[in-house]
């Protein structure tokens, strides 16, 4: 920066100050004196104060030293002011100005654009004023502006006017002029306003703030916190004691885990702050979380994804460990863990969530605990039937999908989810539990049932065995020695977790037979005549060449009429146990509407299992049914035409009572108008007579 050279203006004198010359005659008689450098000062007063560094202990100076230190700092200033320069003392070792700049930070992040007013007068980045959102934590970077910045004699201290508050202070590292300076960071006031900063600066002594400083002043408008937002913010559920984030696809099965107290995590609740305008919320939120009912406890951290054994099978209850946790500062994203007490059961889990001073009851959780298995059992028996020759039947898939439930539903089809056995596993209340180990399969004879698989279901799809706990998906493979009418049992079991281990079990069986290909097929109606419409039920089956039902899974061919039917023809599908119907309690296929013969047809083998030919049923729909209901119909059009005939007359009827009456109406006014005619005539000849008597009596009187 360029330093202006002047000369203060003649007619400016200081008197009243102890000094008996102007400060004219002051410079030319020694101006060099009243532009003393600090250490020059405070050479020449060293008989008036003792000045230490320290910035908590200060000895007063004399009254005398103190006002000519004033005038110095008067002189200086008004200089300033009328010239627009800089004072050449202040070239020596400081800055000769400060600002504060656009760089200032609130919760760690610069200032945006729209949050600051630009003051680049003395600095290209100097704002005049900023804005921050209540108790936001705010650094101020102050700008040494001129001389050759800050040196390690420069203090500095924001205070809050009006409040007597020193908001930041420090001692200023040594920098350039025009470098920035970090300030500590303080807390902006948690109620919205404006207020106003004052900057001050140390020039050389740092003892003597009140009379050394450079100043620099900026208002501060605090602006109320956007609220956080219910919908935008997230909690999400997840089982297990895995690290990470629980996410939507694990809030969406059901959490669950041993009720055993451990350091093992059972479970982990994921929460994300996001405020209305959707920022993610660092500050300005607290959480409450409790267990409204059932077993387990609650631990509130910071953690942003789950950390493995965070829980305790020795708790100590506190402010962040408990049933319910009140209060918790939280910041954009937090963990909850769920952990066991030993007590089996449903927990429900409430947590509310606090900012400016308004609490949301934000979300609801459950999580199942369950005890040690004590029984297992087949919950489900989807197939029995497995294929001679070897070949597995159904899937041990953890999760059904809608391809493998719909499109490929058959036990044999590859592509299949649909599992032969589901296995239930459960505690002593008859609550599903998940089992240490998933269940083994053993069969009776290894030359009909090889093998066997059952995995845990997850619960994470529509199709799924149940909730994602205590369940158990299970297929067998039948050897390949197997042939049709052979049969084996099947016993699941896990080890039993009471008893000793290699010794005991908890067991269930389930028996399976074989079956072979198609070699007769068949197709039937429920009934042998139907009326117009009718619900009908289709049923295809299919033996093997020893007569039993074929294995299941194996294809069946779909149904067509040769009339044209009602609903849906039965499309080609699979058997099990050999039969394949459609439903009698939601029928989809309904009879002819015209009577007469029909028949259903389906391209399947009969008697043979290497060529397909025609099976064709035939059925009725009842002769006359249709002309009955003609008839019917007609019937009811004459009865409504009748009705219809009916409330006409009775309305022409109404018509002519209602003329009647009315003309009836008519002559009773007439006959009132006459009456009353008359009956006034008559009090006429009344008066008229009683007049006359008088008149006589007094005639006669006379």
């Amino acid at each position: 920066m360029r330093r202006l050279q002047f000369k203060f203006p003649s007619q400016i004198r200081i008197s009243g100050w102890d000094f008996g010359s102007s400060a004219r005659a002051m410079n030319q008689a020694g101006g060099k004196d009243l532009l003393m450098t600090y250490e020059q000062r405070l050479t020449t007063q060293a008989d008036l104060v003792k000045v230490t560094r320290s910035t908590t202990e200060r000895k007063i100076m004399s009254t005398k030293t103190s006002i000519k230190r004033i005038a110095l700092v008067a002189v200086s200033t008004l200089g300033f002011g009328l010239m627009s320069a800089v004072p050449s003392q202040a070239a020596v070792g400081t800055a000769t100005a400060i600002a504060i700049a656009k760089t200032s930070t609130d919760d760690g992040v610069a200032l945006a654009a729209s949050k600051y007013t630009s003051a680049p007068i003395l600095d290209a980045l100097a704002i005049s004023a900023f804005s921050v959102e209540a108790s936001s934590s705010v650094v101020l970077h102050l700008t040494a502006i001129g001389g050759t910045g800050f040196t390690a004699e420069n203090d500095t201290r924001v205070k809050l006017r009006g409040y007597g508050i020193v908001v930041a202070a420090h001692h200023n590292a040594v920098t350039a002029s025009g470098a920035e300076d970090p300030l500590p960071a303080f807390t902006a006031p948690s109620v919205a306003g404006t207020y106003t900063l004052d900057v001050e600066t140390t020039t050389a002594d740092p003892a003597a703030f009140d009379n050394n400083v450079l100043t620099y002043t900026v208002t501060m408008t605090v602006t109320a916190p956007a609220k956080v937002s219910a919908s935008l913010s997230k909690a999400y559920i997840k089982s297990g004691d895995g690290a990470g984030a629980a996410t939507a696809d694990t809030d969406a099965v059901t959490a669950s885990g041993s009720a055993t107290a451990a350091a093992a995590n059972r479970g982990a609740i994921t929460m994300s702050f996001f405020n209305t305008d959707g920022d993610a919320m660092a500050t300005g939120n607290t959480v409450t979380a409790q267990i409204t009912s059932g077993p387990g406890y609650l631990i509130a951290t910071t953690d942003n994804a789950a950390v493995a054994g965070t829980c305790s099978a020795a708790p100590t209850y506190d402010a962040v460990t408990g049933r319910a946790i009140s209060a918790f500062a939280v910041d954009a994203v937090n963990t909850l863990y769920v952990c066991a007490d030993g007590t089996a059961g449903v927990a429900k889990i409430s947590i509310s969530v606090t900012n400016q001073l308004a609490t949301t009851t934000w979300a609801s959780k459950e999580f199942t605990f369950y005890g040690a298995v004590r029984t297992l059992s087949v919950a489900t028996s989807n197939f029995t039937i497995g294929a001679a020759g070897g070949d597995e039947t159904g899937a041990a898939d953890a999760s059904r999908d809608a391809t493998g439930e719909v499109t490929n539903a058959g036990a044999l089809t590859a592509g299949t989810s649909t599992p032969a056995f589901i296995i239930a596993a459960k505690d002593s209340a008859g609550q599903l539990a998940t089992a240490a180990a998933v269940p083994t399969v053993i069969s009776s004879d290894l030359t009909v049932v090889s093998s066997g698989t059952c995995v845990l279901d997850d619960g994470a799809t529509a199709y799924s065995s149940g909730e994602g706990f205590g369940l158990y998906n299970c297929s067998f493979t039948t050897a390949a020695t197997a042939k049709s009418g052979d049969k084996a049992t099947l016993t699941f079991r896990i080890a039993d977790p009471l008893g000793t281990a290699g010794v005991d079990y908890l067991t269930t069986t389930a028996a399976v037979t074989v079956g072979d290909v198609r070699y007769t097929e068949t197709v039937a109606f429920d009934k042998d005549s139907y009326v117009p419409g009718e619900a009908m039920v289709i049923t295809r089956t299919a033996k093997d060449k020893s007569g039993n039902p074929v294995a299941d899974g194996s294809s069946a061919p779909a149904v067509i009429f040769n009339k044209a039917i009602g609903g849906t023809a039965p499309a080609a599908g699979f058997y099990v146990g050999g039969v394949l119907a459609t439903s009698s309690t939601k029928p989809a296929v309904f009879a002819p509407s015209v009577s007469g013969a029909f028949e259903a047809r389906i391209t399947g083998y009969n008697g043979s299992s290497a060529a397909t030919s025609a099976i064709i049923k035939t059925a009725t729909v009842e002769s006359g049914s249709a002309e009955a209901a003609v008839d019917a119909a007609n019937e009811a059009t004459d009865a409504a035409n009748a009705a219809t005939d009916a409330a006409n007359a009775a309305a022409e009827a109404a018509d002519a009572a209602t003329a009647a009456a009315q003309d009836a109406q008519a002559a009773v006014a007439a006959l009132a108008t006459s009456v009353s005619s008359l009956i006034a005539g008559i009090k006429a000849q009344i008066t008229s007579l009683t007049n006359l008597v008088i008149k006589i009596q007094k005639k006669v009187k006379a």
